[in-house]
């Protein structure tokens, strides 16, 4: 009898330290998971940096003289780097193929009228949204057509 009390009470303590074991695991891989969607943000951010200036001086620039044109093309490399970067992670930019918007993915910061367009077309895109396979990493920030 004493023997199956003690089988038991092993068994027990090891089905706890299997459960938290389990539980670590859990919180490991949440951390990762937090500390992954920090850095594809950081990284989005810095991206984001790079097309404002690369829009800027491609405004101001272009055409001017040879210079000009090698810092919009510096400008444009290192964000198609951090894309690759990101794209290495997983991470992808979202697409609109029928240049409609993507409820869930999507944020409408305006809308215009145009009655010659469908409602929810993509008139501009003020901030490009980022997933990582199904996971929405940042929303796109959208101007559309609502009528």
């Amino acid at each position: 009898m004493k023997e199956i009390e003690e089988i038991q009470s092993k068994l027990i303590s090891t089905l706890s330290e299997n459960l938290n074991l389990r539980n670590t695991i859990k919180e490991q891989d949440k951390e990762k998971h937090d500390l992954m969607s920090d850095f594809f943000s950081s990284i989005i951010k810095i991206i984001d940096m790079f097309e404002n200036k690369e829009e800027n001086f491609s405004e101001r620039l272009k055409g001017k003289n040879a210079d000009a044109e090698k810092i919009i093309q510096s400008y444009s490399s290192i964000k198609k780097q951090m894309l690759n970067i990101l794209k290495n992670y997983g991470v992808t930019q979202l697409e609109f193929p029928e240049n409609r918007l993507i409820i869930g993915f999507s944020k409408v910061v305006d809308t215009e009228p145009d009655t010659s367009k469908k409602n929810d077309t993509i008139i501009s895109i003020l901030k490009n949204g980022y997933i990582k396979g199904k996971e929405l990493i940042r929303e796109a920030e959208l101007i559309v057509i609502k009528n």
